[in-house]
């Protein structure tokens, strides 16, 4: 059954077409969730409610979209309301993204939390990690297209600062000394 008879069986009260379609996007919401809290047990509490709040609104749900942005989009409201309720914000939980090596694309997502805000993680994250469309990015964040486009530029840019390493000054080349042995003597013409 694809995404769609799924998303109308649970419009019609299936529980298990839900379920299904749970299990199909659960691991991306949670994922997303992750990287908007930056811990496990707040993502996984997350991504329970925003799959409770998307069944108490799946009429709302228009089957001719896919699922994933209308879920993402509960789940960043879900973590901004839960970010209102408590501060500070508890330490992030790498070790979900990374393996005991760190990897080269861990790494950049580690220097991304640290150098962004939010806003710029978020997006790149949706549309890099998620592989979402500027426009199902853009409507998950609450802005235009071209809004989310100077976004990730910006967030690109800043990253690639971040991530070049500091250069040495230059060497300054020494100046030889001149001395009549180095001296090149051409011939003269009589």
């Amino acid at each position: 059954m694809d995404e769609r008879s799924l998303a109308q069986a649970a419009q019609e009260g299936s529980s298990d077409a839900y379920g299904r379609l749970i299990s199909l996007h659960h691991a991306r919401v949670f994922a997303f969730l992750l990287s908007l809290t930056r811990h496990r047990q707040d993502a996984e509490d997350l991504t329970q409610d925003t799959f409770v709040r998307a069944w108490r609104n799946i009429q709302k749900f228009d089957r001719s979209l896919p699922m994933l942005p209308w879920l993402l989009t509960i789940a960043r409201r879900q973590s901004i309301a839960n970010l209102r309720k408590r501060r500070p914000l508890p330490e992030p939980d790498w070790m979900l993204y990374e393996s005991e090596e760190p990897t080269p694309s861990g790494r950049l997502w580690r220097l991304a939390d640290r150098c962004l805000s939010r806003e710029s993680f978020s997006a790149l994250w949706l549309h890099y990690r998620e592989e979402l469309p500027l426009k199902e990015v853009a409507k998950i964040l609450g802005k235009r297209e071209g809004a989310v486009k100077v976004l990730l530029h910006r967030a690109r840019n800043t990253l690639a600062t971040a991530a070049r390493p500091a250069t040495p000054p230059p060497i300054k080349p020494s100046p030889l000394p001149v001395t009549t042995d180095t001296m090149i003597s051409y011939p003269t013409a009589s």
